[in-house]
Order: structure tokens, then C-alpha cells, then sequence
């Protein structure tokens, strides 16, 4: 067990202290499961993939795959994304479906883009997805991104970078995209702030 490796997130303390894992009578199978699908023990992954595997039912774990599958993920498209991050699987179907639908219906985009840069899901939608895509969006729209950019990209990188490679390296565009960029952003705190009242 000493091979977890440190988790940032405290994650890896739960597993060494929470009795539904230590008390498990299938733990060896899982941890083989685990390492089967690639992971490596010594790393926080394998942590975070093993706690996704053992503190979700199975029943839960089919209906996150079933909310993939509905927006045309395969089995292998599922299995990719868990290994790049298993986060994917520890977010809500809720989640799954409000951040698929946004991509899909509203941005037009294809929700296996997502399959390559999974931590996508790690993101707020209201928060980062929103606003940065609508910078993208238009930057799309103006023909200022190559097409084969990657979609996801820009949601995974810092705040920093985003605003580097994606408002201010275009001096033209530049003060518009910062304004849109805030105006959406403001937006989602304000929806924050009233959501608390």
C-alpha cells in the first residue's frame, strides 16, 4: 500500500483511512483493475482511479458510462478518457450532461473532442467553459484559430496562458476579446452571488 504516492488533493489519504476501501474483500481485484487499465501505483492517478472504482456504486458507474454513451463516446472512448483522467468519472452524470449539452448543442462542437483532454470536466462551466469559449467562438468564427486547432485546449491551460495565447497575442481583436471575455466571466459570478442569496 505504501506505493500510492502523494495526492495533492488529500485523496490518498482517504484511501489509506476510509474503511469502505481498507474494509473491502475485493480490493486486491480492484487494485489489479486498476493497474490492468494502464495506471501506474506510484502515481496520484492510480489513487484517484482506484477511489473512483471503489466509492462508486456500480450502478452509479453504469449510469456515468450510459451519459457518455449518449452523447456518442464508445466503451473505448471511456477508457481513454479515465486513464488520461480519472476525474472524468468522479463528476456528476448531472455535470456530464449539462457540460456535453453546451458543447454539443450550443457550440456545435464534437463531444468526442473531449475524449483527448478529459480534465475539460474538471472545469466550471459556468466559470471557465462558458466564457473562454466564447473567445474561442469568435476567434473561430474570424478565421484567427487554424482549423485543425485543438477545441480543448484552451479550457485546460492556466488563466494566464489563456489570456497570453488566446486574447493577447491577437492586437487587433485584443480589447474586444478581453471585454467579451470579462463580460461572460462577470456573468457567471453574478450568477454565483445571486445563487447564494
Amino acid at each position: 500500500m505504501r506505493d500510492f504516492g502523494v495526492c495533492d488533493s488529500g485523496i490518498a489519504r482517504l484511501i489509506l483511512t476510509g474503511p469502505s476501501i481498507l474494509g473491502s474483500t475485493d480490493l486486491i481485484d480492484t487494485l489489479e483493475e486498476v493497474k490492468g487499465l494502464g495506471f501506474y501505483p506510484s502515481t496520484s492517478t492510480f489513487v484517484i482511479a482506484l477511489v473512483a472504482k471503489k466509492c462508486m456504486s456500480k450502478q452509479l458507474w453504469d449510469e456515468k458510462v450510459d451519459a457518455f454513451k449518449k452523447w456518442g463516446w464508445s466503451d473505448e472512448d471511456i477508457v481513454e478518457a479515465f486513464r488520461k483522467s480519472p476525474h472524468c468519472m468522479l463528476v456528476s452524470v448531472n455535470k456530464i450532461n449539462l457540460l456535453m449539452d453546451f458543447w454539443v448543442n450550443q457550440l456545435g462542437w464534437d463531444a468526442t473532442a473531449i475524449v483527448k483532454q478529459p480534465k475539460v470536466f474538471d472545469s466550471s462551466l459556468e466559470r471557465r467553459i462558458i466564457p473562454r469559449a466564447a473567445v474561442v467562438q469568435y476567434l473561430l468564427k474570424k478565421g484567427l484559430l487554424r482549423k485543425k486547432a485543438s477545441l480543448t485546449a484552451p479550457f485546460v491551460v492556466s488563466d494566464k496562458l489563456f489570456l497570453d495565447k488566446y486574447i493577447n497575442r491577437y492586437k487587433e481583436e485584443s480589447s474586444y476579446l478581453l471585454k467579451l471575455y470579462a463580460e461572460t466571466l462577470n456573468l457567471a459570478h453574478t450568477r454565483d452571488k445571486t445563487d447564494m442569496i
